[in-house]
């Protein structure tokens, strides 16, 4: 265990780094959570249209969904995805390709990859810590006092509570962990700004950030909630919305946690054969 904390003690320096560089760009920060607060306002005005307009009106249930479910669900979606998403992996990797300072990681002490989930931590450490968990909480208490979030006991909130932490930190590692794939095959087309815009889409559609999975039919949506991405957005904000049992935020913890080992196994080969092929633009 000691040896443990002295080879990852050595990525703190860059937990910090990552956390002060969110601090000197916090405008960036709040101009990007006003924006997740327009669009948020926007697709309620849809989904009141699409259930003003459904058969029941504004009580009608769609796809499993009422309509102050599908309020509840879409603001703690933007939420999370704000507090959660912020990664700079992509940039990093094309940055010190096109400047040739990739060079120099080969030859550090330490490891590429945890060197940049350290300062991905850090980035999203401050924005969880200043935005996302004083957001998170009030609108939990305030959907709850209202109704819109139903009544639980102390173990049933206890065990909702536990698993969306330990789910948001699985969402945050895998999706750094998508952002690191992402980042490596700028390595083959050096096109990382193009790679970045296509993740950013497919992470939306298929995250359950833009539509509840639960939207999607037949045997199309059940793969996509076998995917990972259904573990970067709607599996944790239904745990904290309380739409899971206790065995059922077990297994889906599980089946994050084997989807995490999976994409690292991806990078870490991506990775050790894009070394191999890297050519440095003006090297």
């Amino acid at each position: 265990m000691l040896k443990l904390f002295r080879k990852l003690k050595k990525y703190i320096p860059f937990f910090k780094a990552g956390s002060i560089n969110a601090m000197a760009y916090k405008f960036n920060t709040f101009s990007w959570f006003i924006i997740s607060l327009i669009q948020f306002f926007a697709v309620i005005f849809l989904w009141i249209a699409i259930y003003k307009n459904s058969e029941n009106g504004i009580n009608s249930v769609i796809n499993g969904f009422t309509f102050k479910e599908i309020i509840v669900y879409m603001l703690f979606t933007q939420i999370f995805n704000f507090s959660t998403f912020d990664s700079q992996t992509v940039e990093t990797i094309d940055d010190e390709i096109h400047d040739g300072t990739i060079a120099l990681s080969f030859i550090k002490p330490i490891s590429y990859r945890l060197r940049l989930l350290a300062t991905h931590y850090g980035i999203n450490a401050f924005t969880i810590v200043v935005l996302g968990l004083p957001c998170l909480v009030i609108a939990y208490v305030v959907f709850f006092v209202i109704g819109y979030i139903p009544h639980y006991n102390a173990f049933q909130l206890i065990h909702h509570i536990f698993f969306f932490i330990l789910s948001q930190i699985l969402a945050c590692t895998i999706f750094d962990t998508v952002n690191y794939i992402c980042g490596i095959l700028c390595f083959y087309t050096t096109a990382g700004w193009g790679l970045n815009q296509t993740k950013e889409v497919v992470v939306s559609f298929l995250s359950g950030s833009m539509l509840p999975l639960a939207f999607f039919p037949g045997a199309f949506g059940k793969v996509i909630k076998a995917l990972p991405f259904a573990g970067l957005t709607q599996d944790p904000v239904m745990i904290l919305l309380g739409k899971f049992s206790l065995q059922q935020e077990f297994l889906l913890v599980v089946k994050n946690i084997f989807w995490l080992v999976i994409l690292e196994l991806i990078g870490r080969i991506l990775f050790n054969h894009a070394s191999k092929k890297l050519t440095v633009q003006g090297g």
